[in-house]
């Protein structure tokens, strides 16, 4: 359930255009940049909960199968590691929004699989949560980053919304 709703949220925030890049001074920026890393925050910690909740179930649901919980879970971490090295370009190439979409689409792809009893199921959707954990590491905050220059907030403001998401 949240990851659904973390779905709709960010579906609805990068879908929504953005704000023209303002031309103000940088004092005149703070309210749009606080509105700005709220709406980020928000999206992110919903996305990042979701997340954490779903990694503490799967051992136990994977368990009551009666499957090779260590072979779905090698699986899912060898994925991770396969497809790291060309996910920041795939990002870089396809878009950053397009990403965070397609983040969520096959969390729900994934959450849909793993209510199979198959194993061969089971281990295509680990192959497809290697990919997501890689697109949720890189995707949000490539996005984050390529937003804030384009609204023309001041590089140094970053940090706060790095310091902030690490909370």
């Amino acid at each position: 359930m949240s990851l659904v709703l973390s779905s709709v949220l960010l579906l609805l925030h990068v879908l929504s255009p953005p704000p023209a890049a303002p031309t103000l001074g940088a004092k005149s920026l703070r309210p749009s940049f606080n509105s700005f890393k709220r709406d980020y925050l928000l999206v992110y910690s919903v996305i990042m909960l979701a997340d954490w909740m779903q990694g503490t179930h799967m051992y136990t649901l994977y368990q009551s199968y009666g499957v090779n919980v260590s072979a779905l879970f090698l699986t899912g971490f060898l994925s991770g590691a396969f497809f790291a090295p060309w996910m920041g370009g795939v990002v870089d190439t396809y878009g950053r929004r397009l990403s965070c979409v397609v983040y969520c689409v096959l969390e729900i792809v994934i959450n849909v699989m793993e209510h199979s009893t198959d194993f061969k199921v089971l281990l295509a959707g680990r192959v497809l949560g290697g990919v997501s954990t890689n697109l949720l590491f890189s995707a949000f905050e490539s996005w984050m980053n390529s937003e804030h220059k384009k609204r023309g907030f001041p590089s140094s403001w970053q940090a706060e919304v790095y310091a902030a998401s690490s909370v």
